[in-house]
């Protein structure tokens, strides 16, 4: 069975957001249209689907470390924030737009939280992200031959 470590990481999220376009409860919050996606950022995210594509990040995220706290994803949303002159420090992502996220996603039925540890995956996400990885795998193969052992 192909998992999410054996396909490229572009393709699966590509693939997983296009799924969570038809989900219902996956949609934009109306207080996170305009909103930044961090202090490092100049101007909000000009792609069509972009919280999609974020939701889909945190589900491989979740995935990959298992259980994974808001902080832990802000920091992996960060970067670097500009203070001029004075040398550029690390930053956090935005915090509303990981937890907003997560919410969605736990009312969809993938992600469940333990307290004081973080979120999880359910057995529905985790067979969610399998079963498009294994899509993915058989449109990758033609692209990427070295692929093929898997």
């Amino acid at each position: 069975m192909t998992t999410v470590y054996d396909v490229p990481s572009k393709d699966l999220i590509d693939a997983v957001a296009k799924k969570l376009q038809n989900d219902d409860s996956i949609v934009i919050p109306d207080a996170n249209i305009f909103s930044r996606t961090g202090v490092n950022k100049e101007n909000p995210p000009m792609e069509k689907n972009w919280w999609h594509t974020r939701c889909a990040s945190i589900l491989r995220k979740i995935y990959i470390n298992n259980v994974i706290g808001i902080e832990h994803l802000r920091a992996e949303y960060g970067g670097k924030r500009d203070r001029g002159s004075k040398p550029n420090k690390a930053r956090s992502g935005s915090g509303s737009i990981v937890r907003r996220a997560l919410q969605q996603l736990e009312k969809a039925g993938y992600v469940t939280k333990i307290k004081g540890k973080g979120r999880v995956l359910t057995s529905k996400g985790k067979s969610f992200l399998d079963n498009t990885s294994n899509e993915v795998m058989k449109d990758v193969e033609a692209y990427y031959p070295e692929l093929k052992k898997y």
